[in-house]
């Protein structure tokens, strides 16, 4: 059984909800900017809002270009981009969307932090490549992604900390970067933007070991969707070859990314999602898995389970610095060892100096371990099916 359901707007943004076997549900959306988690207070501001009054954005919420997404203290979302890619924003953030449409993204980050997850590996639905880079805005300068990778913004009064903590990103904006115009960082790279020109800033080193609440949340989040992977994949075991993307899961309550059927896909973080249930099952993860050890012993099927604890996780793991860990630790179940699995690296980090986030961080010790969480349900509890976008 197929539902269709079509909005549309000033930007003729279009949203098809598929409703397939176990209540799973196909996204096809040809907009970035779509709310898969809202946590404490989030709002929107809509461009077109009279007198400014602003809204709460929830998950379902879609942007609109101009649209404003703000978090208050405590607070966090989770932006799904182009298929496989997600922006997070920190407690007391603003983000506004430039363009949504897939083939010119573009946010500007007003202020506060951000991270941004990309995967443009997965070229079945991945709109993200060397002629189509995203582009983030900030106070103090512009940069353009178009490789897979882990990148986190932070924005002060007098400059933007660019840290780039896995993949690679241009000094730049989009035109410039299609130019060639532009000045390259590479993994383990950060630098401070400050307005002035780019070949005059200095280039420095990521601290791996630094980690805040926000990379725990992000991390936790990663976490979850790679969870709603096995969960949404067990619950539409009869699915379509051809429903890869975003399928939303009713356990874990947002949607989750299908890589394509035959394929196991690494994000940024390390974490593995499968294109079928058929694949899970090959590598061992029938009940869902996590770093460590599995954090989920029940049946989503019947929306029981939870409960297992993560354990402690090595700083630079949670902040995305190092992923080798976590994938041994999904590759280390495989039954099957087969080529079409074979690692994609990133390269070994070069540079002598080191910046740190502008936040709580811990120790520089790299035996230093931070408790991650488990995947949670919302607090709806994840059985209802998920709120239409708000306004397309």
């Amino acid at each position: 059984m197929k539902r269709f359901a079509t909005m549309a707007g000033a930007a003729l943004a279009l949203l098809v909800l598929v409703a397939g076997p176990g209540n799973a549900q196909h996204l096809i959306s040809s907009k970035a900017g779509f709310v898969n988690r809202a946590e404490g207070k989030v709002f929107i501001l809509r461009q077109d809002a009279e007198s400014g009054e602003k809204g709460r954005a929830s998950m379902g919420t879609q942007m609109r270009d101009g649209d404003r997404i703000m978090t208050e203290a405590d607070s966090y979302a989770e932006l799904l981009l182009s298929p496989g890619s997600y922006l997070r924003l920190n407690e007391s953030s603003e983000i506004r969307a430039v363009s949504t449409s897939f083939m010119q993204m573009r946010f500007e980050l007003v202020k506060g932090t951000a991270i941004t997850e990309v995967s443009t590996s997965t070229e079945q639905v991945s709109t993200v490549n060397k002629n189509n880079p995203i582009e983030i805005i900030t106070p103090h300068g512009t940069v353009s992604i178009a490789k897979d990778g882990l990148y986190r913004f932070d924005t002060i009064e007098t400059n933007t900390l660019v840290q780039v903590r896995q993949g690679e990103l241009g000094l730049g904006n989009r035109e410039q970067f299609l130019a060639g115009r532009i000045t390259k960082l590479g993994r383990g790279k950060a630098v401070k933007l400050t307005g002035s020109d780019v070949a005059k800033l200095e280039v420095a080193k990521v601290n791996k070991d630094a980690a805040d609440k926000f990379d725990v949340w992000s991390f936790g989040r990663a976490q979850t969707l790679m969870a709603a992977n096995v969960s949404a994949l067990k619950r539409s075991n009869t699915m379509s070859a051809l429903s890869y993307g975003w399928m939303y899961d009713p356990f874990f309550n947002c949607y989750t990314f299908i890589p394509g059927r035959g394929r196991l896909f690494f994000s940024p973080y390390g974490m593995g999602f499968f294109g079928s249930y058929a694949d899970c099952l090959r590598y061992g993860y029938g009940y869902g898995y996590g770093y460590g050890y599995p954090y989920y012993y029940g049946n989503p099927s019947s929306g029981g389970g939870g409960g297992g604890v993560a354990p402690n996780v090595p700083a630079r793991v949670v902040a995305g610095n190092d992923r080798a860990p976590v994938r041994r630790e999904i590759e280390g179940r495989r039954i099957d060892t087969g080529p079409s699995f074979s690692d994609r690296g990133y390269g070994a980090d070069i540079g002598s100096r080191s910046i740190s986030s502008p936040s709580v961080s811990s120790s520089s010790s790299a035996a230093t371990s931070i408790s991650a969480p488990a995947p949670t349900r919302s607090d709806s509890g994840g059985g209802s099916r998920p709120a239409g976008p708000s306004r397309p």
